[in-house]
């Protein structure tokens, strides 16, 4: 008997420093992935101050427009909105009234400042904070713009055109619906040209950005050092879930893996709504469909060897990296690049996500990074259901990139 409680007592000692140390861990990774609060509260302070100081020095006839904002969803869902929402302010003349990303990579709901992020928005714009210093609520004009799909962006545009000069839009209108279907293509040429423009990264996301393609020596028009690549996003993680539903409800691409000029750009088979499985084989594709949209780019660039993937493998999603070497083990053999007819043999390297150097404290910059690696490949593979993939590609064709450079797979 004294002999079993002490076995029970040994496993029970046991579990409880296993999950203690699972909780330091956990704690660890916590206090090493998130900026110092000193940093976003100065951050927050800076939006502020400048925010005012725009107003002190404005004429006084300034418009203003304050957007009901997504929350809490991933960062490209937030970021695409965002730049959506500058857009539109600009070319209806009025001052955009940005607000702070609702930010939960580390399983909490914490409000961040969009400086620490994004720097195109809050150029020559106020953050929400001081808004009601410039529009009291009894000049505030409260409007609903959502409408059917095909006009959506048009009624928006005559509305925010009118006089009122202080406007609050109390609906969502940029929804994922809206964003799926073909009413965004008439906004294409406009935001193309505010892309090339006015998109800018805050100086954290470009300081990771260019200490990465120093450390993997991945050359671009910006960085001239080190060698050309072709970056693949590889969405795993929690996507296969989601490709189901998907799949269920008959969900095509959403936003710029939509518009015409991309359609080409889409490895064939092409996507069929119509058809469930097609839809899974393009959501979440087979590591075989994935090196058939690796070989196409490859061959169209024959002297690019390097290769660098886009994954969101974590503690959580270890089979990502399973998959990633299986991935990176086929792209080196000499006998399957032959096969491929790939003229200059396989791929020499081959980095990821994993490589990028994020220090203590910056891991809220990594999907930034991504992005921007992503966009300044000599090509790119992405998936058309992902936000994050479209974003690049939207960015890509922002800077003059060519639509047969991008795949979707």
């Amino acid at each position: 008997m004294l002999k079993c409680l002490n076995i029970r007592w040994n496993l029970l000692r046991s579990l409880l420093l296993f999950i203690s140390c699972l909780l330091l861990l956990a704690f660890y990774s916590y206090l090493k992935a998130r900026p110092s609060y000193a940093l976003y509260d100065n951050l927050t302070r800076q939006e502020r101050e400048e925010s005012l100081a725009l107003i002190h020095n404005s004429r006084g006839n300034e418009k203003y427009v304050y957007f009901k904002q997504l929350q809490g969803a991933g960062f490209n869902n937030q970021a695409q909105e965002i730049l959506l929402f500058h857009h539109l302010a600009l070319i209806t003349s009025r001052i955009y009234v940005y607000q702070p990303l609702v930010w939960r990579p580390r399983g909490e709901k914490s409000h961040v400042p969009l400086s620490a992020f994004l720097s195109g928005p809050t150029k020559s714009t106020i953050s929400s904070a001081v808004f009601n210093e410039v529009c009291p609520e009894s000049e505030i004009y409260r409007v609903n713009l959502r409408v059917n799909y095909i006009s959506q962006w048009e009624r928006a545009v005559s509305v925010l055109s009118g006089n009122e000069r202080c406007i609050v839009v109390t609906d969502w209108i940029f929804n994922w619906g809206y964003l799926a279907t073909p009413g965004i293509h008439t906004i294409w040429p406009s935001y193309q040209k505010y892309l090339a423009n006015h998109f800018e990264w805050s100086d954290s996301v470009l300081s990771i950005v260019d200490r990465s393609q120093t450390k993997l020596r991945l050359h671009s028009n910006v960085h001239k050092d080190g060698e050309p690549y072709i970056a693949i996003h590889l969405r795993r993680g929690d996507f296969e879930g989601h490709c189901e539903s998907l799949a269920s409800d008959h969900i095509g691409f959403t936003t710029w893996a939509t518009l015409p000029v991309l359609q080409l750009s889409v490895l064939l088979p092409a996507l069929d709504t119509s058809n469930a499985t097609s839809i899974t084989a393009h959501c979440y594709p087979s590591l075989y469909r994935i090196l058939d949209a690796i070989s196409h780019q490859a061959r169209l660039h024959p002297n690019v060897r390097t290769l660098h993937v886009l994954h969101d493998g974590a503690w959580d999603h270890p089979l990502v990296y399973l998959q990633y070497y299986k991935l990176a083990e086929a792209l080196k053999n000499d006998a399957w690049a032959k096969r491929e007819g790939w003229p200059n043999g396989p791929m020499v390297r081959i980095t990821q996500s994993a490589d990028v150097p994020i220090g203590w404290g910056e891991a809220d910059w990594a999907v930034c990074v991504d992005v921007e690696l992503g966009r300044r490949a000599e090509a790119f593979i992405g998936n058309g259901y992902s936000s994050l993939s479209t974003q690049i590609s939207a960015l890509r064709l922002g800077d003059g990139g060519r639509p047969e450079d991008i795949t979707f797979v």
